[in-house]
């Protein structure tokens, strides 16, 4: 199972990597910080899962993520913000799961176990 991080925020990019590191069922296949670099990577290989952050100017998330689903309709999308209340929007977007920053290990391996069925 493979994943992408669209993000601008390099700190919390790199955290998100180091903890999924722990998790031998899933692997790294690129961070993005421009919606067209993730969408030219999506094209050439959809991920199994994608962490797109929603507070990003630079990445229009819920575009991003229709594009990895017409790509790839069984991929999981999950949506990484600092705002709780995002998580309404999410969704109704249809997430597949929601992680809140800063991160919480046991929720990140909950999510994966469920998104791995």
């Amino acid at each position: 199972m493979t994943y992408i991080i669209a993000t601008t925020d390099k700190e919390s990019g790199d955290k998100l990597i180091k903890i999924l590191k722990a998790h031998k069922t899933i692997a790294f296949q690129g961070c993005f910080a421009a919606l067209k670099e993730a969408e030219a990577n999506i094209r050439e290989k959809p991920p199994d899962m994608a962490f797109i952050w929603l507070d990003v100017a630079e990445i229009n998330a819920f575009r991003l993520a229709s594009k990895i689903k017409e790509q790839s309709p069984f991929s999981k999308v999950i949506f990484v913000s600092s705002q709780r209340e995002n998580a309404v929007e999410a969704f109704e977007y249809e997430a597949d799961g929601f992680l809140l920053l800063p991160f919480n290990k046991k929720k990140i391996a909950q999510l994966l176990l469920h998104n791995n069925k």
